[in-house]
């Protein structure tokens, strides 16, 4: 490879992780001053587990045997709003049109979506061990728990953003993403909540 052709693809990788950073730390900061997606993603959370809790506050066994199952439902569920709710926010400030015309990689701003709904999904997972923790008495502390989470988070938001992406422009698009989000993601989730619960 010449001096130049090197350069060029140094330059290249040098502009791509600037995009990705530039646009994660746009939509942290958004989320800083807005609180509208993790705070959403949280209070939903929260009822939902409040609403597991009471509905198996009589079997405490038959509780903290589905509650790994629980915690990956109220994630997805969670998830799903996050993803909703992150691009929407641009679609509503109309900033998704400046993205797709800026002179970035494609891939660059889909990382980045990525990137920013990980973050914002693992700060809700904090929240929510903690709960589960509470509620069920349960160790999701241990390291290979941890780690299942982060994978399948990771693999779970991927997909999402791809999906959301696809969807966002549609009138049914809060209907849409779960109907063709969820499917796509079950071989994930499964084997990581088997992975959890054991």
């Amino acid at each position: 490879m010449s001096e130049s052709a090197a350069a060029t693809a140094a330059s290249n990788k040098s502009r791509f992780v600037t995009a990705v950073w530039a646009i994660v730390w746009k939509d942290l900061q958004i989320e800083k001053h807005t609180r509208q997606t993790v705070s959403a993603m949280v209070m939903f959370s929260l009822v939902t587990v409040v609403m597991f809790n009471f509905a198996l506050e009589t079997e405490l066994d038959a509780a903290r045997s589905v509650s790994t199952g629980l915690l990956w439902a109220t994630i997805l569920l969670a998830g799903t709003l996050g993803l909703n709710r992150s691009l929407g926010i641009e679609q509503e400030n109309q900033t998704i049109d400046a993205l797709l015309i800026a002179p970035i990689d494609r891939r660059a701003l889909y990382l980045a979506k990525v990137i920013s709904v990980t973050i914002f999904t693992l700060l809700l997972e904090v929240v929510l061990v903690f709960v589960f923790i509470i509620f069920f008495n349960k160790p999701f502390w241990q390291p290979i728990v941890l780690l299942t989470l982060l994978l399948g988070t990771i693999g779970y938001i991927s997909a999402g953003v791809l999906i959301t992406s696809m969807t966002m422009q549609t009138r049914a698009k809060e209907v849409l993403l779960p109907i063709l989000l969820l499917p796509l993601v079950l071989p994930l989730i499964l084997p990581a909540a088997t992975a959890v619960g054991e």
